[in-house]
């Protein structure tokens, strides 16, 4: 991630403030925006938001969440189909919609989403430039002046570019005068009052990227003006951006500022780091300002490096009593079961096909729905607590302490909601007097814990990797707290070996009992304490595997 640096007005005391004559509110009042009856469907829905005059706005978003529409009502230029239903729009005064209150130029400056395309088809930077803006500015006379001014504004102080071929000029220099045509005006035309940035850096690589914010630095200075950010790139809004907005199905849900997003990233990687090296310490952890559970009596860590402990008895996070499940002509589906899982520790449940595995999996979760044609037999305790064998008749609490992650490619396709909505959710279920930052700042840890970073937030479900949904269903699963977590590895596919080694590695770092289901042998002796092998011909065995090797094991294949 870029660091953070200060693009505000620094010492500059001449910038207006609230309440000075002059300053300007950006503002949207329930503005809703709609396709015609032919596209049907609303882009926007009674979408608010109000920009401070001199302040930088992020509109983050996924696809399709209406940032490009909100940046063309800005500018008074809404595509075709589509037309405002309610609500408002204002520039200070001036309604940008509104074609009697005058040219939205005069006000917005704009740069869209393909930044070169204007540049596109013109000999020279002169041409391309004094096109543009004898478009926007009917009646201006050509002014070399004036294109080298624009020029300036963003670090270009060559009057001879004005002559090159912009097809001939390095990536940053295009970009950068691709940003001069479109914010050119003419010496007479005030600045304006709103910058409209759709997606500046988009295909740049990281050096160039660095060239622009610079410029980009550089002219918010020097115009003063608001500023509104429309991107899917977090690490630029939290790098540029004095606020940030989250944009999902044309509403913004959030409001945040980048130095607590910021912080809060910073505040998971050093507790992340700091367990991963054994060496968390109250005070870093104090620092970070993030809370977290204490080691139980089970654990990896001290326990297992034969350290003193209290010698009290532990209660099991999971206890398996003669638990089995069975059809009505008494064949069993799994064979009765007694197992005992520590808090902290690690079981993989292994067999081949038809040994039960899966069944035995949605049995503890309480998954199958007891009847005439399916019996559960035996007890099944959390924490010592014994449950019932249906879900629906656990509490709330119950049902959240052990969560199952199976993959579902289907579901995850399904679901066009962004990630941040999908953790969300979990997460005020979980933690209903947490506030919004503390929402927020837990689904970073979340994140963090599965090895993603922050900017796959604004990512939706749908447009997600198979590799990237199954961690975000690791992270959902973890949203609820729970106390054992079981992951049944995908079928058939490779792929699978990673995505138990992660979880192998979530539970050091989550302090959860952990379940494997798993038919790799291999898989459940480098990465868990014990293994029950399922066999329909023989008695469940529970095999104990030497705990050095399944931590160091584990750590190699994560």
């Amino acid at each position: 991630m870029w660091p953070k640096r200060n693009f505000g007005r620094g010492e500059d005391e001449s910038a207006p403030v609230c309440g000075q004559e002059g300053w300007t509110m950006i503002t949207c009042e329930r503005l809703t925006v709609g396709c015609d009856a032919k596209s049907g469907g609303v882009v926007l829905r009674n979408l608010t938001a109000r920009i401070p005059h001199g302040q930088v706005r992020a509109i983050v978003g996924g696809e399709g969440s209406g940032k490009t529409v909100l940046g063309s009502a800005l500018r008074g230029a809404l595509g075709a189909g589509l037309t405002r239903t309610s609500g408002s729009v204002h520039i200070g005064a001036f309604d940008p919609l509104d074609r009697a209150a005058g040219s939205p130029a005069e006000h917005v400056a704009w740069l869209g989403e393909d930044p070169e395309g204007a540049l596109g088809g013109f000999a020279t930077v002169r041409d391309a430039i004094a096109a543009v803006m004898a478009g926007r500015f009917p009646g201006w006379q050509l002014d070399d002046l004036t294109l080298v001014a624009a020029l300036a504004r963003f670090g270009m102080n060559d009057a001879k570019l004005l002559d090159r071929d912009p097809a001939t000029l390095d990536a940053g220099l295009r970009r950068r005068v691709a940003l001069a045509q479109a914010l050119a005006r003419p010496a007479t035309a005030q600045h304006p009052k709103l910058v409209v940035l759709d997606e500046p850096l988009l295909g740049l690589d990281s050096a160039v990227a660095d060239e622009v914010v610079d410029a980009l630095a550089g002219m918010r200075r020097v115009l003063q003006a608001s500023v509104v950010l429309l991107t899917r790139d977090l690490a630029l809004a939290q790098r540029f951006a004095d606020e940030i907005s989250v944009l999902e199905g044309g509403q913004i849900i959030e409001t945040f500022t980048p130095e607590r997003a910021f912080s809060a990233a910073q505040a998971v990687s050093l507790v992340r780091d700091a367990t991963n090296m054994s060496v968390v310490t109250g005070a870093r952890v104090a620092a970070a300002g993030v809370a977290t559970k204490p080691r139980a009596a089970g654990a990896q860590g001290a326990d297992r490096a034969g350290q003193a402990s209290d010698h009290t008895p532990s209660i099991p996070a999971l206890e398996l009593r003669e638990f089995s499940v069975v059809l009505p002509d008494g064949q069993r589906v799994t064979p009765p079961i007694s197992v005992e899982l520590p808090a902290g520790g690690a079981l993989a449940i292994t067999g081949g096909p038809g040994s039960g595995k899966s069944m035995l999996a949605q049995a503890i979760v309480g998954g199958l729905r007891p009847s005439s044609a399916l019996r559960i037999g035996g007890q099944l305790l959390l924490s010592g607590e014994a449950q019932e064998p249906r879900a629906a008749a656990r509490t709330a609490e119950q049902r959240r302490a052990i969560q199952l992650v199976v993959h579902d490619p289907a579901r995850a396709t399904a679901e066009t909601h962004t990630v941040r909505t999908h953790l969300r959710r979990v997460i005020r279920r979980t933690r209903p007097a947490a506030s919004s930052s503390g929402v927020g700042t837990r689904a970073l840890e979340l994140l963090s814990l599965v090895g993603v970073g922050p900017e796959l937030l604004i990512a939706r479900m749908c447009d997600l990797s198979s590799g990237q949904a199954l961690r975000i269903a690791i992270a959902r699963a973890l949203a609820h707290d729970p106390s054992v977590l079981m992951c049944e590895g995908p079928r058939f596919d490779r792929a699978g070996d990673r995505i138990l080694a992660l979880c192998a590695d979530v539970r050091e770092r989550a302090d959860v009992a952990l379940v494997l289901i798993t038919s790799s042998r291999a898989v459940a002796r480098a990465m868990c304490d014990r293994e029950l092998r399922l066999d329909a011909a023989s008695a469940p065995r529970c095999i104990a595997h030497d705990p050095a090797e399944a931590t160091g094991a584990g750590r190699r294949a994560a």
